[in-house]
């Protein structure tokens, strides 16, 4: 693992024996290979910690109690060595080996912040990623600029600017939308780029979010990200180095 990467990819674990193996095999195949791998678990009682033993990846555990997305990813990305943060889901495949290569060209375009790809949720990518990108919506294929939701699935953050403004860990899922609105106001540039798109899918998950409860969550927290006056300052519990 080198000791000052230009990328640090982030991923959040808790049980995730199915993909997480598979999400590692992805990345250590990409043709862009100067970063690190950080991985923050919170409590997983399956395989996922024997399996990514395997790998090169620098390890973080908090309790299943102390878990909020945001409040992992904050510890995550404060270690990490990184001057780039790539965020993916433990059960996020990329769709081609030239996906970190294809995201990071957009930073240089001083003006951009961060990168945002879709995903689609139709599991046959995870099988045959030439197959499964046939399965992208039209409008998945389409390049975007001051883009106002890069989403944690998958996205490329500058370190710097989290810095400035880390996860807002009052917002349980939608941190990546909160930052998303606040960079745009302080007059940043994000792209949602094609070639950065992921399969992702909770269907072969053991436990699968429920629809319901998220959809009610993320509902309240858009109402609470449009009407906050901006620029402003993130509620943060880690203490930023």
């Amino acid at each position: 693992m080198k000791k000052k990467p230009l990328v640090s990819i982030i991923i959040r674990t808790k049980n995730e024996q199915r993909y997480i193996g598979i999400v590692l095999d992805y990345l250590r195949q990409q043709t862009f290979q100067d970063f690190e791998i950080v991985i923050i678990d919170s409590g997983s009682t399956d395989k996922t910690l024997s399996i990514i033993k395997n790998y090169p990846i620098k390890l973080m555990k908090i309790k299943a109690k102390d878990y909020n997305p945001s409040y992992a990813l904050n510890l995550a990305i404060n270690k990490a060595k990184g001057k780039i943060m790539c965020i993916i889901s433990a059960h996020s495949i990329p769709i081609t080996d030239t996906w970190l290569e294809d995201g990071l060209e957009n930073f240089k375009d001083k003006s951009v912040v961060g990168v945002a790809g879709n995903y689609s949720t139709i599991p046959i990518g995870y099988w045959n990623r030439k197959l499964g990108r046939i399965f992208f919506n039209a409008h998945h294929w389409k390049r975007m600029e001051y883009y106002n939701h890069i989403s944690n699935t998958n996205s490329l953050i500058k370190k710097s600017l989290w810095k400035k403004y880390p996860f807002d860990e009052k917002m349980n899922g939608s941190e990546d939308k909160d930052w998303s609105y606040e960079m745009l106001a302080r007059g940043h540039n994000i792209i949602k780029d094609p070639k950065f798109n992921v399969f992702h899918s909770h269907i072969f998950l053991p436990e699968r979010p429920s629809n319901r409860s998220r959809l009610g969550r993320w509902i309240r927290n858009d109402w609470i990200i449009k009407a906050r006056k901006r620029p402003r300052k993130s509620f943060a519990k880690v203490k930023i180095d």
